[in-house]
């Protein structure tokens, strides 16, 4: 376990790939904030460069000279190597942003539902006689079920993938663009035709054949919830998942255990080692570890090597390759290794959420375990190895707990005793789940490790709604300002590693109670306020919050249509929700001393609170004839229509 010196600052000689990863991640943030300032950017670099060689010709400068040299060399790697991806996308290039156009796509990606089938594709296009691919996002409304490697020809209009800017939503925006995805169009059955089937690559017929596999085998045994939980826990699918099930993983702090991530990795690393030791007379410890790491790699061609797989697969071959060689080497140093490879191989990767949360886990991990470990040490042998996974779980969630405020608005308050519940459980579902697939075959075994599974997902299902329903469970209403991240994580280090008694930790936990309190009473702030927000939606809704209590207007025949905006607003301005329907009617409710009234007039909706009044407009109409009052549908192109977000007008209340 690595050391941590005194000011926390990692020494250079045994944790070189921190500042390697530190200076080119910079180099990918300013590629992706400043991609059209290349020039400037490469003047402060040339700047840096001079400076750091006037610095080498100083004795006592000499260390800072090697810093800014590497900072100079391997930010302006990581922002050359971000714009390269970002051009090779070519979507800046595309000259069809605008208006429908036809084209030729390859599916890559495709996810069946209904009445949209949604997937990813490739379009084939030239530039100047030079052959471009630009990745693009679609939906497609059809009875006829395209298939992978289909290539199709659409005729339709591409256009760029925005948020809504609704209260608490999630940045879409960004989460396709890690993927180097920009566009997205939306088609019928009409709008596009089918032109040839492509062959598979060898490797891709491999992962697709041996999940299908996988996924047979599974439904052979489980049904219902406890299939659902089973592919998403044991081979990262989650088609299967309903909105109960995300819901009660999500309430206690536990949907990082549907997710095939380093938690699932490193369990199975650990059953598999263990397995390896019961044979250790027949094999040698290297080639125990080989096959270890192959058999590691073989579990993410069943999953479908998704991104998150094959970033922990890879970490944790890392780390153990290290461990065979009996190499020297810092956890924390290989860890941002593993970081580094990743980023240069698709730079945009860092900006991924799955990213981000499983890096910051296994930091965690590495940095606070040991410290909390050691805060009990039970001698009764089940109760170690469930504190042991509960220690795991609070490093884990120490360093994560920033990112996902920052992200998702909410906190788990039980998620401790959820996870120290799932740690024995999902250790057995994985061990039962990976057996299953190698002795489905074998009548008696295959059938009393199917047994052993489905209980176990059972009762793990059990298990979190019973946490689920405690009053409590998850806390709303976080909005965390973006420099927090940093900070609220330097200062948990500062707090679990530092020494009690020492100046530093007091000031330390003054400044985390402080941005704490900060925090909270921003909660409450949004908590409590009351104002009028009207939704992003092309069908008016329209929410009145009065402190602890939300009425949503909505003009639609279903309410699940706009449940889900309306569930990441309560995410941010948290409050007990009713539903009013103002479909072909007006509304009017009173409220104590106050009136609130929704009234139809010609092509508009107009919104009373006692004296004052807002305007929304279901059609354009000359700019010089409205005013600051008015607000456009999302259809309607207009300085003030709601497509540039949603708007919200604080109002008084007695």
């Amino acid at each position: 376990m690595s050391q941590v010196s005194p000011d926390f600052r990692p020494a250079f000689s045994r944790f070189p790939f921190f500042y390697v990863c530190l200076y080119f991640f910079l180099g990918i943030i300013c590629a992706a904030k400043f991609y059209s300032n290349s020039d400037f950017a490469l003047l402060i670099a040339c700047q840096s460069l001079i400076l750091s060689t006037i610095l080498f010709t100083s004795s006592k400068r000499k260390s800072l000279a090697k810093h800014l040299f590497l900072f100079v060399l391997f930010s302006c790697l990581g922002f050359v190597a971000t714009r390269e991806q970002i051009r090779q996308t070519a979507w800046e290039s595309w000259p069809f942003h605008k208006g429908k156009t036809a084209f030729v796509m390859q599916i890559t990606e495709l996810q069946h539902g209904s009445p949209w089938m949604k997937g990813s594709g490739e379009i084939h296009w030239r530039k100047q006689h030079q052959p471009c691919i630009t990745p693009v996002r679609f939906y497609m409304k059809s009875n006829r079920k395209p298939r992978l490697d289909e290539w199709i020809y659409v005729r339709t209009t591409v256009i760029p993938i925005v948020n809504k800017g609704n209260p608490g939503e999630f940045d879409m925006k960004q989460y396709w663009e890690t993927k180097g995805i920009k566009g997205q169009f939306f088609v019928n059955e009409h709008e596009f035709k089918h032109l040839k089937y492509s062959q598979a690559s060898f490797l891709n017929s491999m992962i697709r054949s041996s999940q299908q596999k996988c996924m047979e085998i599974l439904s052979a045994h489980l049904s219902g919830k406890e299939l659902a939980i089973a592919q998403a826990l044991i081979l990262g699918d989650k088609s299967m998942l309903d909105q109960e099930i995300r819901s009660a993983f999500t309430a206690t702090g536990a949907m990082h255990i549907l997710a095939v991530s380093g938690l699932h990795i490193g369990l199975i690393l650990q059953l598999l080692i263990y397995i390896i030791k019961i044979g250790a007379r027949w094999v040698n410890r290297s080639n125990a570890l080989l096959l270890v790491i192959l058999l590691l790699w073989f579990y993410a061609l069943m999953t479908g090597f998704s991104p998150s797989v094959i970033r922990a697969v890879f970490m944790f071959s890392v780390l153990t390759w290290a461990q065979w060689k009996g190499w020297q080497s810092s956890s924390i140093n290989t860890l941002f290794f593993t970081a580094f490879v990743i980023v240069l191989w698709k730079p945009l990767y860092f900006f991924d959420i799955g990213f981000q949360l499983s890096y910051l886990a296994m930091i965690g991990i590495f940095l606070f375990y040991q410290k909390i470990s050691k805060l009990w040490l039970p001698k009764n042998k089940v109760l170690a190895y469930l504190w042991e996974g509960t220690a795991i779980g609070f490093a884990a969630q120490i360093a994560t707990t920033p990112l996902t405020l920052y992200y998702f608005h909410q906190f788990p308050n039980y998620f401790a005793i959820a996870n120290l519940g799932l740690m024995g459980l999902s250790t057995i579902v994985l061990g039962a789940g990976i057996f299953i697939l190698g002795l489905h075959y074998v009548p008696f075994v295959g059938a009393i490790n199917a047994l052993i599974l489905y209980l176990s997902l059972y009762w793990m299902f059990e298990f979190i709604q019973w946490i689920e329903s405690w009053p409590g469970a998850l806390v709303y209403g976080f909005e965390l300002e973006q420099s927090f991240i940093p900070i609220l994580f330097i200062l948990a280090c500062v707090l679990v590693l530092g020494e009690v008694k020492r100046t530093y930790w007091k000031i330390g936990a003054f400044q985390f109670l402080l941005i704490l309190s900060w925090i909270n009473f921003e909660r409450y702030r949004n908590s409590m306020e009351s104002h009028v927000c009207i939704l992003n939606e092309n069908k008016l809704t329209i929410l009145l919050k009065s402190k602890d209590k939300t009425w949503c207007f909505f003009d639609d025949e279903r309410r699940d249509k706009i449940a889900f905006n309306v569930s990441n607003y309560l995410k941010v301005h948290p409050a007990e929700i009713r539903y009013v329907s103002i479909r072909k009617k007006e509304i009017s409710l009173k409220l104590g001393q106050h009136l609130f009234q929704i009234k139809q007039g010609k092509g508009q909706r107009i919104i009373y609170w006692d004296k004052h009044s807002w305007k929304i407009q279901f059609k354009e109409i000359p700019v010089h004839k409205t005013d600051t009052h008015s607000f456009f549908m999302p259809w309607v192109n207009h300085p003030l229509s709601l497509n540039h977000g949603a708007k919200i007008i604080p109002i008084a209340m007695n």
